[in-house]
């Protein structure tokens, strides 16, 4: 099969289309023949040696795939070889093949292609376990970055959960993606005080969460917006910088700060991370879902897809089609 591989963490550059050897399912796992891939800026980070922990070397990137079953290993329920899902991976989804957890898998309905469903797992799915249990009626959300693909599909998860979003983008191209994508106002963060502008949409009382994909000094401007008692969740550092962020301002508001590092909670707790998946499947299916595709690339222009990922500049997901 062919894979995508780097034998050293120098960027996508390093990456190399080589035959690999097809894997074997172990137990409790399938072997995936990969027809969709998700891309992310924590692809481009690990393949670049920014990302800890440093992958294991030969390293193939990828974190989310669809496509069909080809192998399944002992211990398996509920699966057989030819059926479509959609996974969660442990790296590795940039190939023709790949190992994937039944635990983290999910069937695939008829009604969503494989491209449409790679761009579920990593965004949303990620988006609901991070924000389960916090985002509800009543509760004013602030999502940073809320025209890419992250901040998309916070806002998306957080209004489907029944919060007040406010997205805080720049550009009114993005600013219009993050309201269609349902949120109730939104902030463009290039012509506004972030802090003054939340105060007047809440009465000066704040928000109470913060979805915070952005880092750098977006996540101090947000720290200022926070409600006494609210949380503040950093779930990347799209900027390419970590989160600023005064601890002391945060003590004195009695404040939270949380992580939401994806794929850590994947292999954590693969069993949450499959119901979270199944649940923006199961919204996908329904058409209440539309994720948002930015950009579509062939397996062969892989480094195309990257430079892509890198400028920043798309609204949505970045695809790489595996089985064309």
């Amino acid at each position: 099969m062919k894979a995508y591989r780097a034998h050293r963490l120098a960027g996508p550059q390093s990456l190399a289309l080589e035959e690999a050897e097809v894997p074997e399912p172990g137990f409790g796992e399938l072997v995936v023949a990969v027809e969709a891939a998700g891309l992310h800026l924590a692809d481009l980070a690990a393949v670049s040696g920014e990302r800890l922990p440093r992958p294991g070397l030969p390293f193939t990137p990828g974190l989310e795939v669809a496509g069909k079953i080809a192998a399944v290993g002992d211990g398996t329920v509920g699966f057989e070889p030819g059926q479509s899902v959609v996974a969660f991976v442990p790296w590795g989804g940039l190939a023709e093949r790949v190992i994937a957890r039944a635990e983290t898998c999910v069937a695939l309905p008829d009604r969503l292609t494989p491209l449409q469903a790679a761009a579920l797992p990593v965004a949303y799915a990620g988006a609901l376990l991070a924000l389960a249990g916090k985002a509800g009626p009543g509760v004013n959300v602030l999502v940073l970055g809320a025209g890419a693909q992250a901040g998309l599909a916070a806002v998306w998860v957080a209004k489907a959960l029944g919060a007040r979003v406010i997205g805080v983008s720049t550009g009114e191209d993005r600013l219009a993606h993050a309201r269609e994508h349902g949120a109730d106002d939104v902030i463009d963060a290039g012509l506004a005080a972030l802090a003054s502008a939340v105060g007047e949409l809440t009465d000066e009382k704040g928000v109470e969460f913060v979805f915070d994909p952005v880092g750098g000094d977006a996540s101090a401007a947000a720290l200022d917006a926070l409600a006494s008692g609210g949380c503040l969740i950093s779930a990347g550092f799209a900027s390419g910088k970590p989160p600023v962020v005064d601890v002391v301002q945060l003590f004195s508001r009695g404040g939270r700060l949380l992580t939401a590092n994806t794929p850590f909670e994947v292999a954590r707790d693969g069993a949450a991370a499959r119901m979270a998946l199944d649940c923006v499947v199961a919204w996908a299916a329904s058409g209440t879902l539309e994720p948002r595709v930015a950009a579509q690339f062939a397996f062969a222009d892989l480094r195309h897809a990257f430079d892509y990922v890198a400028s920043r500049k798309g609204s949505g997901a970045v695809i790489v089609r595996i089985g064309d």
